[in-house]
């Protein structure tokens, strides 16, 4: 009988406890939600010891218990073989393990994730139950730095009419040294997931060297990129680890309108090309497709395709300034009434797998309730090693890693306790709005949209939207 860890399963050492966790808060599913789901799990002291004796291949039953019987000399043997097998048996019940004959490694890894399954994997409530009572009575209400969002380049083969990064800033890559700072401090502070960013990380000639270093580092992955520049030794490294999916955004069906978009000639295609190529390599992927006036007439095309293909897919149409507060981007973003079409074709036909905004999110808001989940469990980093609160908000910075590690920064700086202190009674306009349980206020379009970058300034264009979102969830009987 072996036993092994399973490969999009991460495990995390506290010092009285073990957290085993799967990607699945982290990775992208597919459209018919089909990926199984196994939850959180807490370890014992010593079930930590037992599991830290697993590894990435298989290993014997009896040779497991060997070496546990080393470390436990004071323990009968036939105890720790009991032990050892009951813990196993369970972690392998709750999908954590493997334990069994010999398997081909490929089953395994479909049994997590694959487009070709098309009916959704549901925990009981008892599991569901479970998970969320052992992750709160474990970690409470203290701040956790989970994820990291990191622009290894800044620099972008396509130029995109949104995008929110100034023309100026569009010039450096991380060095290795910097990315290697990164992970060291993302293993002290128990970090699960890594969002590498840009600009076009493809354009970061380390990038292969940053995957293979996140996956020795057990650590999530999500890659976003706009896939112009993918290799076959690219692509080979991430469909040979679970831990990464990728997010690319598709602008449109039509490849004039998704090139006039990225402003570069044959975007489209090569964008298609590697979205067919690795959902043949069973990558987990997501498709975003920012609407805007060239597109929102085809958006729903994308959307289409995206199911066509079981591909997760979202659309959002609250585009924000370039963080150097010149709002130059903007031209680009729909009006309220182009707004309103949206929002009333969203709920009039709805993609049914689409994460539909204005059916999920009608938000119960207190005055206590915080404003925005900023810096309550993720942080920023750009190339340069400058330290922000959320992607998009450069101006911002908290400070650099050259300077001060990010434990440091996360315990201690006076920006980012500021940022989650913050409650809707702090801003009196939100508080006493009628439409606030429609609106997704956020601070990065406050700031980046204000000519000073006062990100307490709220942002009117925001206050529209909800207005008009809430009018039409009222028409149709979803609101009040």
């Amino acid at each position: 009988m072996i036993v092994f860890k399973l490969p999009y399963i991460m495990y995390r050492a506290y010092p009285n406890f073990g957290y085993l966790t799967d990607n699945r808060n982290y990775g992208y599913d597919t459209a018919s939600m089909s990926r199984l789901k196994v939850g959180d799990l807490l370890l014992s002291k010593t079930g930590s010891v037992f599991y830290s004796q697993l590894s990435n291949t298989p290993k014997k039953m009896e040779d497991i218990i060997g070496s546990l019987c080393e470390l436990f000399a004071d323990v009968p043997n036939a105890t720790i073989k009991a032990d050892a097998v009951k813990f196993f048996t369970l972690l392998h019940s709750k999908g954590f393990v493997y334990l069994g004959e010999e398997v081909d490694f490929t089953e395994i890894r479909n049994q997590y994730f694959s487009y070709d399954k098309v009916q959704p994997y549901v925990l009981q409530a008892s599991d569901k139950l479970e998970t969320q009572k052992t992750y709160e009575s474990t970690f409470g209400m203290d701040y956790r730095l989970t994820r990291l969002h990191v622009d290894i380049s800044s620099r972008c083969n396509e130029n995109c009419v949104h995008c929110y990064i100034p023309t100026c800033k569009k010039r450096s890559i991380m060095t290795e040294d910097m990315f290697d700072v990164i992970l060291r401090q993302s293993k002290v502070m128990n970090i699960l997931n890594i969002t590498i960013s840009g600009g076009e990380p493809m354009l970061n000639p380390s990038l292969n060297s940053f995957l293979q270093k996140c996956k020795v580092n057990n650590l999530s992955v999500n890659l976003l990129t706009n896939l112009t520049l993918l290799t076959e030794d690219l692509l080979d490294i991430i469909s040979d680890n679970p831990l990464i999916s990728v997010q690319t955004s598709l602008y449109a069906m039509d490849e004039k309108i998704h090139d006039a978009i990225t402003q570069q000639h044959g975007s489209f295609k090569k964008t298609i090309s590697a979205i067919k190529r690795l959902r043949e390599k069973n990558v987990p992927l997501q498709i975003n497709c920012p609407i805007m006036k060239l597109n929102s007439k085809q958006y729903i095309d994308v959307l289409n395709y995206a199911k066509s293909l079981n591909i997760e897919a979202d659309s959002d149409y609250l585009l924000y300034g370039c963080y150097d507060f010149s709002k130059s981007n903007l031209s680009c973003r729909l009006d309220i009434d182009e707004i309103e079409h949206i929002v009333h074709e969203k709920l009039s036909k709805p993609i049914d797998f689409d994460n539909i905004k204005e059916k999920v999110e009608i938000k119960k808001v207190e005055a206590e309730n915080p404003i925005c989940p900023v810096c309550k469990n993720s942080l920023c980093i750009s190339n340069t090693g400058d330290v922000y609160p959320c992607e998009g908000w450069q101006s911002l910075i908290i400070g650099n890693l050259k300077e001060q590690s990010l434990s440091e920064l996360w315990e201690n700086s006076v920006i980012i306790n500021r940022l989650r202190s913050l409650d809707f009674k702090d801003f009196p306009k939100c508080n006493s709005c009628p439409d606030k349980k429609y609106c997704n206020t956020c601070l990065v379009m406050n700031a980046n949209e204000d000519v000073n970058g006062n990100y307490m300034n709220v942002n009117t264009f925001q206050c529209e939207a909800a207005r008009v979102k809430h009018r039409q969830m009222k028409m149709k009987g979803l609101g009040n």
